[in-house]
Parts: C-alpha cells; sequence; structure tokens
C-alpha cells in the first residue's frame, strides 16, 4: 500500500515537471531576439546588413563641437644620463608589474544608461519590425560613427571583408595629441661603475716624411695651420721673463718714429732645426766659384749644425736636384753621402731661381722645427720667372713665413734687390761676396752662424688697435741666440706709447708677451725715418 503510494507521487511530480517545462518553452520563444532553425539559414538569406544614419538624440555631444584638452602643464622631457648604466643581473622576478602610466582626465560626472529587461525586449521587436539592423548608442561621451558593409553570409562564403566607407563620409582621425606624456623610466639596476668616455681630441698634424714630388699647395696649407695652432693656445709661456727689449725713438714730419729690439735671454733652450742648403750650379756662377761653394757647405755641415739638426742638399740650374729623398740626420755617414753627393756637380745650364726656391716648400715642415733654406747664387734669373718682382710677390705669398730664407750671393754684381727683399720679407738675412772668384764661399760660415740655434721662431707682432702704428716687416725673422730681431715703425706726432703682443714658438711650447713704451722716455735715433722710409720701400716690393 504504502509503495503503492510513492510510486503514484513519483509519477505525478514527473508529470508536473514535464509539463512546466512545455509551459516554459511556449511562454520564452517570444523573449528570444533572433532564431534560426538549423536548416534554415540558406532559405532566409538576406540583403548585406546596412548601417542607417539616425539622428542625435537630444543630450547627444558631436565630437566635432569638442577641441583637445590642454594639459594643465607640458609634459616634463625624459631625462637621458651621461652614459648607460652596465648591466647587472637581476634578483627581480621574471614578470615584473608594469610601470604606472600617465594620468587620464576624469571623465565627465553624468549617468550611465542602463537597459533593463523589458527595454531590451521592446528593442528586439522593433528591429524585428523594420527588417534591418540600426545601431544608435547615446552615451554622455563624444562619439565618432565608423561606417562599414558586409558582403552576404553564406556557408561557402570566405570571412567577410572590410570595405571603405563611402567618399562623402569622413572617417574619424585620431587627434594629434599637443604634448607626448613623459615616460615612466624605471629605476636602473644597480650595477659597477662605468667611467664616462674621454672627449675625443682633434688628431695631431703628422709632416710628411719624404720630399713631395711635386709642390702641393693644400700640403703647405696643412704645415701653415699646424704653426697657428701651436701658437694659438691659452696656456702660452710669459714672453717677458725670456726677452729683453729696448726702444729708441725721434720725431719728423708730423711723426713719432721708433725702433723696438728684442734679444733673447739664456732661459730659452736652443730647439733643433731643419737646414736646407740650395747650391748654384747653373754656369753663370762658374766651376770655380761652386768648388769654393762646395768646400764652404762641407764645412757647414760640420760646424753650423747642432745634435737633433737635420739637413738636405740641392742643386739647382733650369731645374734642382735633391740629394737625399727626406732629412739627413748629422751623423758621419750622411755627411759622407753629402760630400760625395757635392763631389759630383759641376757649373753648367741656365738658372730658375724662383722654381729653384719654390721647391723648398716641397720639403716636409714639422711645425715644432724650424726650416731654414741657405741659397747660394749669383742671382741671376734667366729661365722660368726671370722678373725679378714676380719671383718676389710669388714665393712671399706662397711661403707666407714658413721657411725662413737666408741667401748668398756669391760675388759683387749679383741681384741685389732679389736677395735682399726676398729675404727680408721671408724670416731671412742676405749677404753678398766681393772678393775673388776661387774665394766666393767664404762668407757662407759667417752668414750660417746667424741661424745656428733658434730659440724662438715663427714670431708674430701685433699692435694695439686704433693706436695707429705702421711697423716693419710684418714677418720678424726667428729669434737665435746672440742675435737681436728689429722692428720699425711710426706713429702720429704726440703719441705718447705704443702697445703691442708678441708670441713665438720654442719647440711646441707657446710664449707671448703683451708690452708697453713711453716714447717720451726712450733713448734718441735721428736715423730712424730713413731706416722707417728704407722698410716701406720693400715691403712693397713684395705685393
Amino acid at each position: 500500500m504504502t509503495d503503492g503510494r510513492g510510486h503514484g507521487l513519483i509519477a505525478l511530480a514527473l508529470a508536473i515537471s514535464v509539463g512546466a517545462h512545455v509551459a516554459m518553452m511556449f511562454y520564452m520563444r517570444p523573449q528570444v531576439m533572433t532564431h534560426v532553425s538549423g536548416g534554415g539559414a540558406r532559405a532566409r538569406a538576406r540583403a548585406p546588413m546596412r548601417v542607417r544614419e539616425t539622428k542625435p538624440q537630444p543630450g547627444t555631444v558631436s565630437i566635432s563641437m569638442v577641441g583637445d584638452v590642454a594639459p594643465e602643464r607640458a609634459a616634463p622631457a625624459a631625462e637621458v644620463p651621461d652614459a648607460p648604466a652596465a648591466y647587472a643581473p637581476s634578483s627581480a622576478p621574471d614578470a615584473a608589474p608594469d610601470a604606472p602610466g600617465p594620468e587620464l582626465p576624469a571623465a565627465p560626472d553624468a549617468p550611465v544608461p542602463v537597459l533593463d529587461v523589458e527595454s531590451m525586449q521592446a528593442l528586439s521587436e522593433r528591429l524585428r519590425a523594420d527588417g534591418e539592423t540600426a545601431s544608435a548608442i547615446t552615451a554622455p561621451f563624444p562619439v565618432e560613427t565608423f561606417t562599414t558593409s558586409f558582403a552576404p553570409a553564406t556557408p561557402d562564403s570566405p570571412p567577410p571583408a572590410f570595405a571603405p566607407a563611402p567618399a562623402e563620409e569622413r572617417p574619424l582621425a585620431p587627434p594629434e595629441p599637443e604634448s607626448t606624456p613623459a615616460l615612466a623610466v624605471e629605476p636602473a639596476v644597480a650595477g659597477p661603475e662605468v667611467p664616462p668616455p674621454a672627449p675625443k681630441s682633434a688628431p695631431q698634424f703628422v709632416p710628411e716624411e719624404q720630399v713631395m714630388a711635386k709642390l702641393d699647395e693644400k700640403t703647405v696649407e696643412k704645415e701653415k695651420s699646424a704653426v697657428r695652432d701651436l701658437l694659438d693656445v691659452r696656456n702660452a709661456e710669459e714672453l717677458f721673463r725670456h726677452v729683453s727689449m729696448s726702444v729708441s725713438a725721434s720725431e719728423s714730419g708730423g711723426w713719432t718714429y721708433f725702433k723696438v729690439v728684442a734679444a733673447p735671454k739664456t732661459t730659452l733652450k736652443t730647439v733643433p732645426k731643419d737646414v736646407v742648403i740650395l747650391m748654384d750650379a747653373s754656369g753663370s756662377i762658374a766651376n770655380d766659384r761652386l768648388k769654393s761653394c762646395r768646400l764652404a757647405a762641407k764645412e757647414i755641415l760640420r760646424t753650423c749644425m747642432n745634435t737633433g739638426d737635420r739637413f738636405n742638399l740641392v742643386a739647382f740650374r733650369d731645374d734642382f736636384d735633391y740629394a737625399f729623398k727626406s732629412w739627413r740626420d748629422c751623423d758621419r755617414p750622411s755627411y759622407e753621402a753629402a760630400e760625395q753627393w757635392m763631389d759630383r756637380l759641376a757649373a753648367h745650364g741656365r738658372t730658375d731661381v724662383f722654381a729653384t726656391i719654390a721647391s723648398v716648400l716641397k720639403l716636409p715642415r714639422d711645425p715644432k722645427r724650424p726650416l731654414i733654406a741657405l741659397v747660394v747664387t749669383d742671382g741671376d734669373a734667366n729661365s722660368g720667372v726671370s722678373e725679378t718682382s714676380r719671383i718676389l710677390s710669388k714665393f712671399t705669398e706662397l711661403n707666407d713665413g714658413l721657411v725662413s730664407v737666408y741667401m748668398y750671393g756669391v760675388k759683387e754684381g749679383a741681384n741685389r734687390e732679389l736677395i735682399d727683399v726676398l729675404t727680408r720679407g721671408n724670416r731671412g738675412e742676405s749677404f753678398i761676396y766681393g772678393g775673388k772668384r776661387r774665394y766666393a764661399g767664404r762668407g757662407i760660415g759667417d752668414l750660417s752662424e746667424k741661424f745656428r740655434d733658434p730659440v724662438l721662431t715663427d714670431l708674430r707682432i701685433v699692435f694695439a688697435a686704433g693706436s695707429k702704428v705702421e711697423a716693419y716687416p710684418r714677418l720678424l725673422k726667428n729669434l737665435y741666440r746672440g742675435e737681436t730681431v728689429e722692428i720699425v715703425g711710426r706713429a702720429p706726432a704726440g703719441t705718447k706709447a705704443v702697445s703691442f703682443s708678441m708670441k713665438g714658438l720654442n719647440g711646441d711650447a707657446a710664449y707671448e708677451g703683451y708690452f708697453t713704451f713711453a716714447l717720451g722716455e726712450a733713448s734718441r735715433d735721428a736715423n730712424l725715418a730713413s731706416e722707417w722710409a728704407a722698410d716701406r720701400a720693400i715691403d712693397a716690393k713684395l705685393r
């Protein structure tokens, strides 16, 4: 009895449950937004979906009405360390938490619309009634509508492809930010300190090793620039401690003339030098003069050269010939080779003075060593550039004080204008022999003694701006031990004092000093006006 009653209750419960499920199926069917049976997709294929532009609802905001919001302050630039930190293994876990990004402005305080179930049902019924899909979302934030179209959906068709919007509908271009937010930089991992890289120094000038095959003006300019680089330094030695100065003055014709004489003190050391002896071997010099000059040149190499000096030899006619392809040290093997080379010289041919003198610029100039050319010649230019004025101006302009030129005239009738003016304008001196032919070279040794011990080279002098001083020579000769340098100038009458700066090189060390002299206290010299006029005439022939 009890068992039968229990079975009846179970059957009744099952029947009620099945009935409830069936009722719920029929009741909930209208609530489904879209229902397609398993095999009805092909039968119910529709036209491609389209987007219908709707009018903005009240309360919506168009993006075109809102401009970019400027930040309250400019974002700071990310700091870049001077040198990258060295890598060191970290003990941190593999996945570090993301660094915090820049803060975004808070959204405006407005209620966010919420759709309940009844609203969703009403929207579904309206969409089915229209037979097409529409999208119109109203939100309190600026929204731009993107327009797309799709191909009909079929089981065999490829995935829908994106098609661009029509030309008249402008797609949204994301606004360009006014400033880039600063990036959050994680702190560098501690590691060994790495010193910052040392600053790169300018490449030093390296002189040529051999005589150039032909004159290269670009190389000559580099040599001049290397000398200027040594001179133009901030930490130059004080020149007045190593050079003594004296001044004399006189008045004439509305001008005050003056002469400044500079002499070296014993505190300056002798610097090594390079000497080239150019010997005239043309027919006009004759063999007896040439023989005497060869003997004098041999003597100079053994008596007027110091330890560390270098030399070379040149024979010139209508062409020129170097004894060696590079500088030779002052030692026994070099002297013997030089004497053998000179013994083979014979006088013949014509004389190209300009080409010969210009050839000294083919010798490599070390800016730390003065280069001195001793030219032994009669000065008769009968080949190449023969006009004296052209020889003077062309070589002086090209040389610009790079090589000091000393000239020795072997006879009384030598071209004095060429010899005197060329040396005066190129940091040198001259001597002309007037004795017998067979002793023509006797004065060469005395001239070479003047440049034996250089102590201050590549001298420059600059008078104070506005002083209206005109002084000569424009290029001062080098300062040698036991010798002096003279500057003759003039200033308008009534000038109380003259001031100038002077600088020069002792090897690779620069020396500079500023000097002022009261002309009223200077010693008197009545010949200064004529000396100034003679120096001015020489300078005019060099231009």
